[in-house]
C-alpha cells in the first residue's frame, strides 16, 4: 500500500509528482485555485489517480483547522508531512489572528497545521515532517527581520523526540520561484543575476526535502532534529537555533495561539 502524504507549498508541487511516482497518496493544500488545477498535471505525469487538492489558507487558524479535519476525516494514516509554504518580503499585514504576515504563514499556521495532524502521524509508522526553511536563518539573531526562518529549526529540535516520527528541516537552496515576486518585481540585473547564476531550477530545489522524505538513511542512521541543505546533506545551523533552551520557548510560546 502506499504512504499517505500532506504536501502544502510550492516546491511541492515537484515533490508530488515524484511521490506520487512512489505510488503514495498525496494531498496537495494551497489557497490557489492553481494548485487545484495541478492535481490533473500531477495526476497525468506520474500516473497516478491518488492525487486531491484541500483548501487551505495560512492566514486563517480556522482554516488550518477546517483543512486538519476534513484530512483526518478521509484518511486513516498519514505518513510524510511537508511543511513547504512561504512568503517573503510581503507588504506588511495582520493575519485574521492577528499575526504579522509571514510569521503567520511560514510559522504559526504550520506548528498548528503539525500538531493537529500529529497524532495520525504518529500511529503512521513510519512517518515523517520535513519544515522547509532557507539559508537566510543564517543572518538571524534575536533582532533579526527574518527571525521565522530561524524558528523552523528551533522547532524541529524541539520536535526531534517525538515517538515513531522523524522531524527534520531543509533549506532547499536559492530556487527559481515566484518567491522573490514583492522584492524583485521588475526586471533588473539583480534579479537576472540571481534567476541565472546563483538560482537553482524547482526540480533540484525538492531534492532535498524529497531525501528527507524518502531515503531509508533517515530510519537507518536516526536522522531526527537535524538542518540539511543541497543536496541532502547534513548542514550547519545558526548557533541560536541550535538552543534547545530556545526551542523550548518557542514551543512554548506558540501553544498560546
Amino acid at each position: 500500500m502506499g504512504k499517505e502524504i500532506d504536501l502544502p507549498g510550492m516546491i511541492g508541487k515537484i515533490c508530488a509528482i515524484e511521490m506520487a511516482r512512489r505510488n503514495c497518496r498525496v494531498t496537495i493544500a494551497g489557497r490557489s485555485p492553481d494548485k487545484e488545477a495541478a492535481v490533473a498535471d500531477i495526476k497525468k505525469i506520474a500516473g497516478n489517480d491518488k492525487v486531491e487538492f484541500l483548501k487551505l489558507n495560512l492566514l486563517s487558524l480556522a482554516s488550518v483547522q477546517a483543512f486538519a479535519e476534513d484530512f483526518i476525516s478521509k484518511n486513516g494514516e498519514l505518513h510524510i508531512l511537508l511543511n513547504n509554504t512561504g512568503v517573503m518580503m510581503c507588504p506588511y499585514e495582520l493575519s485574521e489572528d492577528g499575526p504579522e504576515t509571514h510569521f503567520a504563514t511560514n510559522h504559526v499556521s504550520h506548528f498548528y497545521l503539525t500538531m493537529l495532524l500529529l497524532s495520525l502521524l504518529e500511529k503512521s509508522t513510519s512517518s515523517c515532517i520535513i519544515n522547509v526553511t532557507s539559508k537566510l536563518h543564517m543572518l538571524t539573531s534575536v533582532k533579526a527581520l527574518n527571525v521565522e526562518k530561524l524558528f523552523h529549526y528551533c522547532l524541529t529540535k524541539e520536535a526531534k523526540g517525538i515517538k515513531n516520527v522523524y522531524v527534520n528541516v531543509a533549506h532547499p537552496g536559492i530556487v527559481r520561484s515566484d518567491l522573490l515576486r514583492h522584492a524583485l518585481e521588475k526586471e533588473t540585473l539583480v534579479k537576472r543575476y540571481s534567476e541565472d547564476l546563483i538560482s537553482i531550477s524547482t526540480k533540484d530545489g525538492a531534492r532535498t526535502s524529497l531525501y528527507l522524505a524518502t531515503s531509508p538513511e533517515v530510519e537507518s542512521k536516526d536522522i531526527r532534529g537535524e538542518y540539511y541543505v543541497p543536496f541532502g546533506k547534513a548542514g550547519c545551523p545558526n548557533p541560536y537555533s541550535s538552543s534547545d533552551k530556545n526551542a523550548a520557548r518557542l514551543w512554548a510560546l506558540l501553544k498560546t495561539f
